[in-house]
């Protein structure tokens, strides 16, 4: 077995030796894809590592170019976080994962229509939207509203083009040039209309940056059509100010499965878990624990999206935003518990070990029954070629992330699907509109049948996919979490991203990455709230 973080943490040395290792291990490691490389490995490496970073590539480049136009077609209630989300998933996926260029390739297969009968019916959902002045709104963003080749069309596009007069312009470019482009268009008086908030790294960083302004003028927020996402976009709001125009909320990751699999071992199905209230921690440890097999090679977990996704499980972010102010909870007792969770997984081996595996996952352990749990944005299932990868269609499965079992409701990685408006908008308006015509469709009943229909017929989708895509969009609306260390600036992300993911990759007990971090991360805390007192905007 190749040396790592993690066997060199299992020994008997003292706490003040561990600790000395510990500091030595970190001026040798480097952290590449989440996970821990040493120095004088890379070269031996680099070709699984090119294998994994490959292989994350082509997650992000679908969820951003192909699977955007089956997310935006479900406007309502498919909310899979197709541009890049968060992190659930990752509000970095390109700078975290790899600097993959998004920028949407010249298409030529035409994309499809709505049928006739789904455009009357649009037609007929009454609106007192007005036709706009200026028509064009201009988005800046690493994928195109527009639908992509072949795929179906928005529903909420098709209204805001048909009873708006409106058009959305893509302007494109690369995840990671984003907000340089954005910077640069400001500065030449030539600023964007839209900009997709579904990374969650706006707020409050960007903000505090001055390159977002508050859309309280052009979106009335304590409106009756704005009211089923007040609770959601009030956290993104700052003096009665809202930065963000969230309409819907969605699981950044979801525990995909295979149910032959589960009934092979004689495990219970987690859908079946969800259904009775009993899809919590405890259940989900139980049926690895009983999965695993070192000599069989079968393993509890894969993928690189899990540590963050499963911490707010308990309901409790590291950094969160209240009343105003950016709040540290490193030592808050739930994020304490979450972590001794993780370490017990670690210490009794059941992740899979990707030093053992190239530093690669391997969503195909899921189909062939080597690997029990995958968690991974429910995008990934949008293609039927990648939701095979898996298993046969019939087999692949996927609930939300289990219950913390001393929370008192499901809490999920919650991401979100809306814009924000840059500074210096010439049609602010026009975003406006867009965006009410995103929460006219949204729970309309005529709207949900067009859009299920879509499932069904263009991304293969069973009932029962269809049916927990929904129960989990309920319960994370409901309660959404939202991750603040990621959206403030690169020192406070820096600050918690790799530590807090110490414990389920290392080994190292949470107490000890607290003593290291907490004092920095307070101080950069500091800084940035005396920053929002200042903020007039």
């Amino acid at each position: 077995m190749p040396s790592s973080v993690h066997s060199l943490y299992y020994n008997n040395n003292t706490n003040t030796e561990k600790k000395q290792q510990k500091n030595e291990i970190k001026c040798n490691f480097t952290i590449l894809s989440g996970c821990y490389i040493c120095y004088n490995q890379i070269k031996e490496r680099q070709k699984s590592l090119k294998g994994a970073n490959s292989y994350r590539k082509e997650m992000i480049a679908m969820k951003n170019k192909k699977l955007l136009s089956a997310a935006l077609a479900l406007t309502c209630v498919l909310t899979a976080g197709a541009c890049g989300g968060g992190n659930g998933s990752s509000a970095r996926p390109a700078s975290e994962n790899t600097a993959a260029d998004t920028t949407a390739p010249v298409e030529t297969t035409p994309p499809a229509t709505l049928k006739e009968e789904d455009k009357a019916a649009i037609e007929e959902i009454e609106t007192d939207f007005e036709e706009l002045e200026n028509k064009t709104v201009r988005l800046l963003a690493n994928f195109d509203l527009n639908p992509a080749a072949g795929k179906p069309k928005s529903v909420a596009l098709e209204m805001f083009e048909t009873k708006c007069g409106g058009h959305i312009e893509p302007i494109l470019c690369s995840w990671d040039d984003r907000y340089d482009k954005l910077s640069t268009m400001v500065l030449g008086d030539d600023s964007p209309d839209m900009f997709s908030a579904e990374d969650l790294d706006i707020f409050p960083g960007k903000v505090i940056e001055g390159k977002f302004q508050a859309m309280d003028d052009y979106v009335d927020f304590d409106s009756e059509l704005w009211a089923p996402m007040k609770h959601v976009n009030d956290m993104f709001s700052i003096k009665g100010r809202h930065y963000i125009g969230a309409t819907s909320t969605d699981a950044g990751v979801v525990v995909i499965y295979n149910k032959k699999t589960i009934e092979e071992n004689g495990l219970p199905d987690p859908a079946q878990l969800l259904e009775e209230g009993n899809w919590t921690w405890d259940t989900f440890y139980d049926m690895i624990a009983k999965f695993y097999s070192r000599p069989d090679e079968k393993f509890g977990i894969d993928g690189w999206e899990f540590e963050n996704a499963f911490a707010v499980t308990s309901g409790v972010p590291y950094v969160d935003f209240k009343d105003g102010k950016l709040v540290s909870n490193l030592e808050n007792p739930s994020i304490v518990g979450v972590q001794e969770f993780m370490l017990k997984l670690k210490r009794n081996d059941y992740p899979v070990p990707k030093s053992e595996y190239g530093w690669s996952v391997h969503p195909e352990n899921i189909a062939n029954g080597k690997t029990l749990f995958f968690p991974q944005g429910s995008y990934v299932l949008f293609e039927p070629e990648n939701k095979a990868v898996f298993g046969d269609p019939e087999d692949v499965m996927f609930v939300p992330m289990p219950k913390c079992p001393s929370a008192d409701a499901y809490y999920l990685p919650s991401v979100i699907k809306g814009f924000s408006i840059p500074m210096g908008a010439k049609n602010p308006k026009g975003t406006a509109a867009y965006l009410n015509c995103v929460m006219t469709c949204r729970d309309n009943e005529k709207v949900k049948e067009i859009e299920q229909n879509q499932v069904f017929e263009d991304y293969g989708w069973t009932q029962e996919m269809y049916d927990m895509l929904l129960k989990t969009r309920e319960l994370t609306e409901a309660h959404p979490v939202f991750e603040y260390f990621k959206a403030v600036n690169d020192d406070v992300y820096d600050c918690v991203l790799n530590p807090s993911k110490e414990t389920y990759n290392a080994g190292i007990p949470w107490s000890e990455t607290v003593e290291e971090i907490k004092y920095e991360l307070q101080t950069l805390l500091d800084t940035a709230n005396e920053k929002l007192d200042s903020l007039t905007n």
